[in-house]
């Protein structure tokens, strides 16, 4: 089963790396989020259109994780993510 894809909701959203943390704005509600680390390299990921498979196995060797905790961490983000509306699936 290909692995999902999703993208930026770019009509919605703008953002900006400051200092390393990505900061982003959702434009609808004025409310703005700021990435830990882990949540930027996620970011960064799928704006370079990564499919989750390769967002875990970054993960899993950047952090030096396990893969399944990698993917369970994964989800947990990208459930987040979309219920603020700042992703969509591709």
């Amino acid at each position: 089963m290909p692995e999902k894809r999703y993208c930026i909701n770019s009509d919605r959203v703008v953002w900006r790396s400051i200092e390393g943390e990505i900061v982003v704005l959702n434009l609808d509600t004025g409310y703005y989020y700021s990435l830990n680390p882990v949540g930027s390299l996620v970011w960064q990921l799928l704006s370079d259109n990564k499919d989750t498979s390769k967002i875990i196995e970054k993960i899993s060797q950047d952090y030096n994780i396990a893969l399944a905790r990698a993917k369970k961490d994964l989800n947990e983000l990208i459930s987040d993510l979309k219920k603020e509306k700042l992703i969509l699936v591709k």
